[in-house]
């Protein structure tokens, strides 16, 4: 009976996290990149480097080009400038659910060069950048990702001791399989927890039964509900004449009892337009979703949103465990240490189940799909990071009046990701398809400090850490690192590769 139950949990580890292993991978990337995507976001805007956040607010200033570019939308969102991101991010939703955004200057209030920056890894990790279709993908990942863990568990009859275990030396198979038990034990209840938040966080899109029956199937009317969020119905008429929303900003300070971090404006075109305002996350763990909301027309007080209810409120303290808001810098590195350590075990056990079918698959003689396992995993772990280095250096090269210069970025990233796959899935015959990836993309990532230094020198390694500039400074030296890493793992490909080929060769001459 126990033989049996292991091996079924063993099983279920296997294909669990074989069929979405890949995807988790993309998933794990985007979301510990995104645990700094607004340091990254300000990286990636050298046209606001050396300047600092001015006291008074610029909501008027965004909003005017949400005016400009979409005057019927559905809202209008502006986010103020922060210690983590100095620039105003002005957004627009239209009613089919599209939209677009500008980023200013917050002491000009001017337009500067657009980017993907931050924003793009997360959006990748929650949708794919395929809105809802995306979510519900990421969502059964999430968890099959839970049942791999749990069955994972099961079946770790030395659990504790490969908590301590790690053999630099090893290679191979047993190399691959190190790094999947350290990483898997190291960080299983972060593991844990991400994923099962993870979920949690679009529980009512997953589960929609109860909407369904309570809401005629209305998720956004439920949420108004649950967050006491204020809400009223379009009129038709024109709105004549819109109420300046920084002359509110002290008002809604006042009754939040909080800074104002962002505006929004709904139904900006029509008479029953309404101005509201929240705050950050930072402050607590649950999410801060309190709102206070004034007529679009007069700027009269309309709603003061209440506290939470315990259920709202749990769904906002998961919420809030996942996206790590709170707690600082520190926490962020912390979150990001671990989402590195769950890029390593996803990885790391794709390449065992591969490692493991090698020689099976050699003595059957089958080796079509085989080979596209194996070049594939190569494409997908080894691509994407060369792929986010070349996203990197595009931004510093592109041209700064480059039309949709955040799309261009992205173009950049997909080709790079596409080219390295490609490559990597030819290469991988010859058994160098990890060696040369890996070697480009340290080749890749050193290049960023070196074109960032050419491109804008202000905004480079040296400039940043003499002004105390700290996180544009932490950005370059998180890439160095990884470029020492990714330098180490080819190099340690290339030795392990000369003793394979040259030990037949001794055997033979015993």
């Amino acid at each position: 009976m126990k033989e049996t139950f292991l091996k079924s949990m063993a099983w279920l580890h296997t294909w669990a996290g074989l069929l979405v292993g890949w995807l988790l991978f993309v998933i794990f990337v985007g979301g510990t990149i995104a645990c700094f995507d607004a340091e990254l976001d300000d990286w990636m805007r050298p046209a606001l480097h050396g300047s600092t956040v001015p006291t008074q607010t610029r909501f008027d200033d965004a909003f005017a080009i949400s005016r400009e570019q979409a005057p019927d939308a559905h809202v209008w969102w502006a986010h103020r400038g922060n210690e983590r991101d100095r620039a105003i991010e002005s957004y627009w939703t239209l009613d089919d659910g599209t939209g677009g955004r500008t980023t200013l200057d917050p002491a000009s209030g001017e337009p500067i060069p657009g980017t993907a920056g931050g924003d793009f890894f997360f959006t990748l990790h929650y949708n794919l950048h395929a809105g809802f279709p995306g979510m519900y993908l990421v969502g059964l990942a999430g968890m099959l990702m839970l049942v791999a863990l749990v069955a994972g568990v099961l079946i770790h009859k030395r659990i504790f001791k490969d908590f301590f275990t790690f053999r630099p030396g090893a290679r191979g198979q047993r190399a691959w399989l190190d790094g999947h038990n350290i990483t898997g034990v190291l960080g299983l209840p972060f593991h844990l927890m991400i994923a099962y938040t993870g979920v949690a966080i679009f529980t009512a899109s997953y589960m929609f039964g109860g909407i369904n029956a309570a809401y005629g199937g209305d998720v956004e009317r439920f949420f108004e509900d649950a967050g006491d969020f204020y809400e009223r119905p379009e009129t038709g008429e024109p709105l004549q004449r819109l109420h300046s929303t920084d002359a509110l900003v002290a008002d809604a300070e006042r009754r939040l009892g909080v800074p104002v971090d962002w505006a929004a404006i709904h139904h900006p075109a029509d008479s029953s337009a309404v101005i509201a305002f929240g705050t950050d996350h930072s402050r607590r763990v649950a999410w801060d979703m309190r709102q206070v909301s004034y007529d679009g027309a007069t700027g009269e007080f309309l709603h003061l949103g209440r506290e939470p209810g315990a259920g709202y409120a749990s769904y906002a303290y998961l919420g809030g465990m996942h996206m790590v808001q709170f707690g600082g810098s520190a926490l962020r590195w912390l979150y990001f240490l671990m989402g590195v350590a769950g890029c390593v075990m996803i990885a790391s056990g794709m390449q065992v189940w591969v490692r493991k079918r090698e020689k099976r698959v050699a003595a059957a003689g089958v080796l079509s799909g085989y080979g596209l396992v194996l070049g594939l995993n190569v494409g997908v772990v080894a691509g994407m990071p060369l792929a986010t280095a070349a996203m990197l250096l595009a931004n510093r090269l592109l041209p700064a009046d480059l039309p949709d210069r955040a799309g261009a970025e992205v173009t950049v990233f997909c080709a790079s990701w596409a080219a390295a796959a490609l490559w990597g899935a030819w290469r991988s015959r010859v058994g160098r398809g990890w060696r040369e990836l890996f070697g480009a993309t340290a080749v890749a990532l050193l290049a960023v400090p070196v074109v960032n230094l050419a491109a804008t020198p202000y905004s480079a390694l040296p400039a940043t850490l003499g002004r105390g500039e700290l996180a544009l400074a932490a950005v370059d030296l998180t890439v160095l690192a990884f470029a020492a890493g990714f330098g180490w793992l080819a190099l340690r490909d290339r030795r392990a590769a000369t003793v394979a080929r040259l030990q037949p060769q001794t055997e033979g001459r015993r």
